[in-house]
């Protein structure tokens, strides 16, 4: 049995990939596929975290909070 040892915790979102030098990828929290320049994202107001907009939009119109930090995103009332 082969033990994996996690030195640091990553937060969904803030992978640090870097495949030219400087740039780093944006990656969706949701899909795990990288977020291209030009494609809509939605970015939570409170923990920050972009995602596609096609891949969160069901579940905002579900439950009204942010699939990572689930903080409301609307008051109702």
């Amino acid at each position: 049995m082969r033990r994996i040892i996690i030195l640091e915790e990553e937060k969904a979102g803030e992978w640090d990939l870097e495949f030219e030098e400087g740039k780093k990828l944006d990656i969706c929290p949701v899909c795990s596929a990288e977020i291209h320049e030009g494609v809509p994202v939605f970015e939570c107001p409170f923990c920050g975290n972009r995602m596609h907009a096609r891949c969160v939009q069901p579940w905002i119109d579900e439950r009204g909070t942010c699939p990572i930090c689930k903080r409301p995103l609307s008051q109702k009332g």
